[in-house]
This record gives structure tokens, C-alpha cells and sequence, in this order.
């Protein structure tokens, strides 16, 4: 597996540019691999995307790979909060829609499924898992925290 974030330890379109008093006016809408993003009182982290051509037994088909993005929730709020890989993530993969994959998630090793809930004052991490074609681009994953207010944080992940 091929660690994107050590490809590319900066994803960020604008590593050099760090103008602290324009951050502040203007709220930041896209984060990148290692930036936390908090909403609601719940912190999220996109901690690494990694690549993978499978296994013997599992494979992508011809053409694609899977991608495991890795996530660090942190729930700072009062209340449990539940995360579904299936419900709470959606992405896409070079502006077109991509669905999360099972058979990516076979490639995970030892790290979590993305699934389960998390007390407050409580952090969890895992992985959600994609099949893209293998010349992919941007991935950008969305995270609804709470499904009910609609609100999501938008991560994106530069090959």
C-alpha cells in the first residue's frame, strides 16, 4: 500500500500562503490530509489516503484501485454520536459520484471500519474504503455528522 500523505505530505493547494487574519474573516470550507475540521463540537481529521492493488483474493476491477481513507473522530460534544461509513460519508472521485466500497475494506488490515458510535468526550478511528479508476486525480469525501441538520465537512485527498 502506497501512503499518499508521503507522497504528498502537503495536499493543501496553497502550502506557502498562511495569512492568519483572512482565515479568521473567512470561514474554511475544504480541509486536507492532516487538517482537523470541527463541527458541532465534533472534530474530524482525515489522517491519511492510502492505495491499494488488493489482494490474491481480492482484487479491483481492471483498471481501478482501492482507496482507504483514514479518519480521526473526536467527539467533544454531550452526547454520543454515531458514525456509519455507508450513511454518514459520501465521495467523489473526480467530480463524479463513487459509492464506498466492501471489498476495499478487506484491504484495511488491522485498522477499523468507520462504523460504531462514539461517547462524548470520546474519540474513534478508522477507515472508509473506494474503488476508483487508477488514474484518479481528487477525491473529495464528505462527512455528515449529524444527518438530521444536513450539515457536512468536505476533505480532499490530491493523488
Amino acid at each position: 500500500m502506497e501512503s499518499l500523505s508521503t507522497i504528498l505530505p502537503n495536499t493543501s493547494p496553497n502550502p506557502s500562503r498562511h495569512d492568519e487574519s483572512s482565515e479568521a474573516k473567512e470561514a474554511k470550507t475544504e480541509f486536507y490530509i492532516g487538517e482537523t475540521a470541527e463541527l458541532d463540537k465534533v472534530q474530524t481529521t482525515l489522517i491519511d489516503v492510502t492505495e491499494s492493488t488488493g489482494s490474491e483474493y481480492n482484487q479491483p476491477n481492471e483498471g481501478n484501485v482501492f482507496v482507504l481513507c483514514e479518519f480521526e473522530i473526536c467527539n467533544n460534544s454531550d452526547t454520543e454520536i454515531a458514525v456509519s461509513s455507508m450513511l454518514s460519508f459520501e465521495a467523489y472521485c473526480d467530480d463524479y459520484t463513487c459509492s464506498g466500497s466492501f471489498s476495499a475494506l478487506l484491504e484495511k488490515g488491522d485498522k477499523n471500519q468507520l462504523d460504531g458510535t462514539v461517547a462524548a468526550g470520546k474519540k474513534f478511528k478508522g477507515v472508509v474504503g473506494y474503488e476508483v479508476p487508477e488514474d484518479w486525480k481528487e477525491l473529495e469525501i464528505r462527512y455528515t455528522p449529524d444527518y438530521w441538520n444536513g450539515n457536512d465537512i468536505v476533505f480532499i485527498a490530491n493523488k
